[in-house]
């Protein structure tokens, strides 16, 4: 097995691209966990979401972060 700077370039690069996927992913937990329990949102609008986010993904996640929110909790 050799050992060099390419060797180090590569294992650096994985550790990058795992560390983004798990801030990613962890997005999505988040945003998830959160549309589940809004008490800002509408029971109609947290099912659109919790579709949203779930089929979409990464996506669904930031449109979700990004959607207006009620000032007032829901009934």
């Amino acid at each position: 097995m050799e050992s060099g700077p390419d060797t180090a370039v590569s294992i650096g690069l994985v550790l990058i691209a795992g560390l983004i996927t798990l801030a990613l992913l962890g997005l999505w937990i988040w945003s998830l966990i959160h549309c589940i329990t809004n008490r800002y949102l509408s029971d109609s609008n947290r099912i659109v979401g919790i579709i949203l986010i779930a089929l979409l993904g990464l996506i669904g996640s930031l449109v979700y972060l990004f959607l207006p929110r009620e000032s007032e909790p829901q009934r």
